[in-house]
């Protein structure tokens, strides 16, 4: 405890950087490193696998392991906040949540909901995208929604669900003032390919979400541009008949396109050990993404909660490790956080580590476009590190060269 205390005051109490030297096994993009080390000077990694500079202060992994820091493309809340709550405490509250399981960048999620209320959470998040939050760093804005299809709405209120049109395409991109990383629309809906063009147009990416959608209306979607699919297996059709006629869906459209990524909630709830591993096999680690869609409970011991606004939101109960609507009729985003999904890919579903790790900084890095300086350990990296035990338990994070967290 001791040399913990003076850690912390060293790290925060001097203006000119001390280097920070950490040794123990390193996951990098394609292997492990047993024996290996990680230097940081200021914000950023100085070298990998490099003697100790006189003065550095030492930190050990022992006989854990040193991660590039977890990047969560999909998430609503935690720590009992939620960002739409429209509230700048919130995205605050939400990222340390996250941050103390080794969450270190995040895209916050919106929900569908009416544009008033969209409003204020875009204007209330767009800030926290220029200073620290304490937690972890906020990289843009994901909307999920409003243009959804009432079949597929999952968990999503179907009072606000409505057909995209320009005015309100546009509106809300000027809003966001070029901050909308991804938009999520259902393909079946009117005006898709008008939406597409709008994403293509301003550099959004057009993610297919909460949809009964056939193969065909999917392929529609890709071929205009869309290139990513929302919660892959959950709110998404598969084979399914329509007036009598079988139908492929969403899934196996998605499948067959080499150029769409996809994203798994990484729960161990909402996804099948076999279905993963169905996925890791034909996408790879390159093309798929695990987040935790998590919703305010996470991070807590709550059993009721609600998903959404805390006023005027949807009433959920958490059980078995999962949150649901009240009659159990569908999950209601999770209350998962990203080492959670890591031991539950790796330990529980047996896919590899190096695997495991792309899926959760490196590929989530490059759909962001930041993965020049985020999520793998490189020199000349962003210092984005988690280190956690052998049960891969987070026992340190940094984010950005700053020690936030020690358990």
């Amino acid at each position: 405890m001791q040399n913990e205390i003076v850690e912390r005051s060293a790290l925060s109490a001097v203006s000119v950087p001390i280097p920070i030297w950490i040794s123990g096994r390193i996951v990098l993009t394609d292997e492990i490193i047993e024996n290996g080390s990680v230097l940081i000077r200021g914000r950023h990694i100085e070298a990998v696998n490099t003697p100790c500079p006189d003065g550095a202060i030492t930190m050990e992994a022992g006989d854990g392991y040193i991660l590039p820091g977890f990047i969560d493309i999909h998430l609503h809340g935690g720590g009992g906040a939620d960002f739409m709550d429209a509230e700048e405490d919130s995205v605050a509250i939400v990222a340390r949540a996250h941050m103390h399981h080794g969450t270190t960048a995040m895209v916050p999620t919106t929900m569908t909901c009416a544009d008033e209320l969209l409003e204020q959470v875009i204007s209330c998040i767009l800030p926290t995208l220029e200073r620290p939050t304490g937690g972890a760093r906020v990289l843009g804005l994901h909307l999920e929604g409003p243009f959804f299809s009432a079949a597929g709405k999952g968990a999503q209120p179907v009072s606000e669900q409505r057909i995209p049109t320009k005015k309100i395409l546009e509106k809300f991109i000027s809003l966001a003032e070029g901050h909308i990383l991804r938009w999520d629309e259902s393909p079946e809906l009117e005006n898709t390919l008008l939406f597409a063009e709008i994403m293509k147009e301003n550099g959004i990416l057009a993610a297919v979400a909460h949809t009964q959608a056939n193969a065909n209306q999917a392929m529609a979607a890709y071929d205009a541009g869309f290139s990513h699919a929302t919660h892959f297996y959950n709110s998404m059709s598969t084979v399914h008949k329509e007036n009598g006629i079988v139908h492929a869906g969403v899934i196996e459209a998605t499948y067959l396109r080499d150029d769409v990524t996809i994203e798994l909630i990484g729960d161990g709830k909402h996804i099948p050990r076999e279905s993963m591993q169905l996925a890791y096999r034909i996408k790879g680690p390159d093309r798929i993404c695990l987040i935790t869609d998590a919703m305010r409970a996470a991070d807590t011991d709550c059993v009721q909660s609600v998903l959404g606004a805390k006023s005027g939101g949807t009433p959920v109960v958490i059980k078995d490790g999962v949150a649901q609507l009240p009659d159990l009729s569908s999950y209601a985003g999770s209350i998962c956080t990203m080492d959670r999904a890591l031991r539950v890919a790796h330990l529980e579903y047996g896919l590899p580590l190096t695997g495991v790790s792309r899926m959760l900084s490196l590929t989530p890095a490059r759909l962001c476009g930041c993965d020049g300086m985020k999520g793998s350990i490189a020199s000349g990296k962003d210092a984005d590190l988690v280190i956690m035990d052998r049960e891969f338990n987070v026992r340190k994070v940094f984010v950005e060269g700053e020690l936030l967290y020690q358990a």
